[in-house]
């Protein structure tokens, strides 16, 4: 088809024009006619273009009615063509055409009204070929994107940004690649609000890509676009007549910065960090642009007259100092450094009244920033002198055993802490020795304000039905005092959680059995006589301290493995009563870890941890499922008894974040391929698991044929069947626990909204089916389902039954149109 394209254009080009206009007029009618004759039509069409508007073209080149532009509309027209292949050749040419159009000197407006079809515009156009469901076209209008991005127009439609978002993520390295450079592209040239956030959420995800050349692409074009455009700031200077903080750096450095530390993109950002510092790519220059930032908004700041401690640095800019000063400490001031936390301790101390009394609303700012500050001091310890360093120690130490700051500040004092400490001392071993030393000291003073708090409530809960009420100014400032114990009760719970996971040998039996008194609060089983006070109910009375409670012990008992035999089925009974979603959070993440710590333990507790998966909480569905997700691809979870059936009514869940996780991880793990599944994972997993292990492995590409008549009977709660009686046992511990959890993962109903959603789940388990297997499915209904209501196997006398039967004569007929090979169109039809 080549060669012939090439040969008719010699014999064009050697025709009058009025012939010309004759073959034009026969190339449009062709590309009306048969796919054949259509694809044919959209290569010639190219071909002629610079036969029909030669170099030295004026206006009337592209004038209504010319055949240059009836050309030009052919390939737009057959962009939206019936056939895939006609689709993506003619988005492909229409790339090509843009060229030959821009050496010819056409306008960029006229070159948006020729690029029209009807009322549709270039970008939806563009958007809807995006998602299309040839993989061809995809990647072809991509690279159309990269080449008509300046005809696109500002600002850039948000639905054209999400699909190219989207894009990002596709199952094929192809339109990964192609993606990738369209979206950057459109960031590169239009580096909106909108753009930058939307690039930021696609490209930093993938940087765990398996291919390799598409991580390094990612790395170079966050050099490229985010840091080296940082950089151009390190050179600046305030001049005296500056007002504004925007007018000083170069457009959009400032959004870029507060945009890189939203906290879904965060876990990404820092292993592009990372691995950049590795290959010594991060240049310090990036370090003094970021103090330069940070040091001329200060004094632009105080320039105004305005109080310091209302100031705060840039969004961002602390933090990408805190990832980029490991491996440019040499390029972090010092003085820089010991004047910012001065000053952001000082003020932080002075102002907490203030705050809690009046809600400021930098405190919080103030607390982030304190974090990045010792996460920066940390990353740069062995640069520093060591009477400062020693100086700043106590000064950390001081602030800890307080117990008074934000729960946010406690890792980083403790890390920071540690650090100098090593700093601080002349041999490892003099080091070691004066880490444990304040270890303990913390844990100890710890163990006394938990205490203190728990004897006063219990005292409290035992004598107010006897002591005469409290009132006025004597009622407010004894609730004064008591909210404050308690918050010193929290924050000391919780550093020593912090503590124990920076030092794992400490000793914490002093505060064992005052966590268990709190946990086990309200509970009849018995507690250690010295602490054995009232039947307070600290999950009512400090909700706060009963989570941080919780919390710590899951810490213990991942640096003690007998403790942890003691307290995980306490774990596992919490997380199935508990009213507190926060509490259920916390402990489902706390059983991830225990998974990989302690696989056997927790492995036999798998059918009452996959009931979180129906919680009512949202953000505790998500935040199993993407757990359970991850384990299971790292093969601490196999796909066996109901684990599988239970993760099916995810994909109709009501949370449209949910339904997009679970169509990646069953679009994924089912037909073998990872990459999609952990491009979700990494955003929610990397603070949990900073240094996994990517496995892109098949999984189970069998799954869906092997439990799909199982999951028929699961999902409408049918128990009439002796096989699926069978699997259900195995996974009981009691006929109670059982049918709760059938009831619970069941969608039964024969209401049109249960009955769409079963209809969804079959459809989605189908479509990842082999023609054989859709065969020997059609096969199994009949025998198992079917074949069991004539033996009277099955009864259809109730609901559950019929629907079974109903959706085993839907999915026979569904079946035809299951693989997109079957379709005449080679397309997926919903039916």
């Amino acid at each position: 088809r080549g060669l012939a394209v090439e040969a008719i254009v010699e014999v064009v080009q050697a025709m009058e024009p009025l012939q010309r206009e004759g073959f034009a007029a026969y190339l449009v009618a062709m590309s009306r006619g048969k796919a054949k004759g259509r694809l044919f039509a959209v290569d010639m069409v190219l071909a002629m273009l610079p036969v029909l508007l030669p170099l030295e073209i004026d206006d009337s080149g592209l004038q209504d009615g010319s055949w240059g532009l009836k050309c030009v509309q052919v390939l737009v027209e057959r962009c939206s063509d019936s056939a895939g292949a006609v689709r993506a050749r003619a988005l492909t040419n229409a790339a090509h055409a843009l060229d030959v159009l821009s050496e010819r000197g056409v306008e960029v407006d006229r070159l948006q009204e020729v690029m029209k079809i009807g009322d549709m515009g270039l970008g939806e156009l563009l958007r809807r070929r995006c998602i299309d469901d040839k993989a061809a076209v995809r990647k072809a209008a991509l690279v159309l994107i990269t080449k008509a991005i300046g005809l696109v127009g500002r600002p850039v439609d948000e639905s054209l940004l999400a699909a190219m978002g989207a894009a990002c993520s596709d199952p094929l390295v192809t339109i990964r690649k192609a993606a990738l450079a369209a979206i950057s592209e459109v960031f590169r040239k239009f580096p909106d609000e909108s753009v930058t956030k939307e690039w930021l959420q696609a490209v930093p995800s993938l940087m765990i890509d398996s291919e390799t050349s598409i991580q390094e692409e990612c790395e170079n074009l966050f050099l490229e676009l985010v840091l080296n455009r940082v950089c151009q700031a390190a050179n600046l200077k305030l001049d005296d007549d500056s007002v504004n903080l925007e007018e000083l750096f170069p457009d959009g450095t400032l959004d870029l910065l507060k945009s890189i530390c939203d906290g879904e993109v965060v876990p990404c950002i820092k292993r592009i960090c990372a691995s950049l510092g590795k290959k010594k790519k991060l240049r310090p220059l990036l370090a003094s642009s970021l103090q330069n930032i940070i040091t001329i908004s200060e004094t632009l700041w105080l320039r105004s007259s305005k109080p310091i401690e209302n100031w705060t640095a840039p969004a961002g800019a602390w933090w990408l100092l805190s990832e980029v000063s490991s491996f440019a400490p040499k390029s972090v001031n010092w003085k820089f450094l010991s004047h910012h936390w001065k000053l952001l301790d000082n003020v932080g101390q002075e102002g907490k009244g203030k705050a809690s009394s009046e809600g400021e609303p930098n405190s919080a700012l103030w607390a982030v920033d304190r974090v990045s500050l010792l996460q920066t001091i940390s990353n740069v310890s062995m640069e520093l002198p060591v009477e400062p360093a020693a100086e700043l120690a106590h000064s950390l130490l001081t602030r800890i055993e307080n117990f008074d700051m934000n729960l946010s500040e406690v890792d980083a004092h403790v890390k920071s802490l540690k650090t100098l400490c090593k700093r601080k001392a002349k041999t490892a071993k003099e080091a070691e020795a004066l880490i444990m030393k304040w270890v303990q000291q913390l844990i100890n003073k710890a163990v006394d304000s938990l205490e203190t708090y728990i004897k006063g409530t219990s005292q409290d809960s035992r004598g107010c039905s006897y002591n005469t009420p409290l009132t006025g100014k004597f009622k407010g400032r004894k609730e004064a005092s008591t909210s404050k114990e308690m918050s010193e009760a929290v924050i000391a719970v919780f550093t020593v959680g912090s503590v124990i996971l920076a030092c794992p040998d400490a000793s914490v039996q002093g505060i064992i059995p005052l966590l268990h008194t709190v946990i086990t609060s309200g509970n009849p089983e018995p507690r250690p006589t010295m602490l054995a006070g009232g039947a307070v109910s600290f999950n009512e009375v400090a909700p706060s301290l009963y989570i941080q409670s919780w919390d710590t012990m899951a810490k213990i008992c991942l640096v003690d493995d007998k403790l942890a035999k003691r307290y995980i089925p306490l774990f596992v009974q919490e997380l199935e009563r508990s009213d507190l979603a926060t509490l259920r959070n916390n402990i489902m993440i706390a059983m991830a870890d225990f998974y990989v710590r302690y696989t056997a333990l927790v492995d036999c507790y798998m059918s009452k941890i996959t009931k979180v998966l129906r919680d009512p909480c949202e953000v505790v569905r998500r935040q199993t499922f993407v757990l359970l997700a991850k384990l299971l691809q790292r093969d601490y979870v196999k796909w066996r008894g109901v684990l599988f059936l239970r993760f099916l009514p995810s994909l109709v869940d009501e949370s449209d974040k949910i339904r997009h996780l679970a169509d990646y991880l069953f679009g994924s793990i089912l037909k073998g391929l990872l990459i999609s599944l952990l491009v979700f994972c990494i955003i929610f997993l990397s603070h949990c698991m900073p240094n996994m292990n990517i496995n892109v492995a098949a999984k189970a590409p069998l799954l869906a044929y092997n439990s799909f008549i199982e999951a028929i009977y699961v999902l409408n709660n049918c128990t009439g069947h002796g096989g699926y009686s069978e699997s259900q046992s195995q996974s009981s511990q009691g006929s109670q626990s059982s049918d709760r959890g059938q009831t619970l993962f069941a969608i039964r109903g024969t209401d049109e909204r249960s009955r769409s959603k079963r209809m969804h789940i079959y459809v989605s388990l189908l479509k990842q089916m082999a023609p054989e297997h859709l065969l020997a499915t059609s096969a199994k209904l009949c025998a198992e389902i079917l074949a069991g209501v004539c033996d009277g196997l099955l009864s259809v006398d109730d609901a559950a039954g019929r629907a079974v039967v109903q959706g085993c004569s839907t999915n026979t007929s569904l079946q035809g149109d299951a693989h997109p090979s079957q379709h005449p169109c080679g397309q997926f039809r919903d039916g």
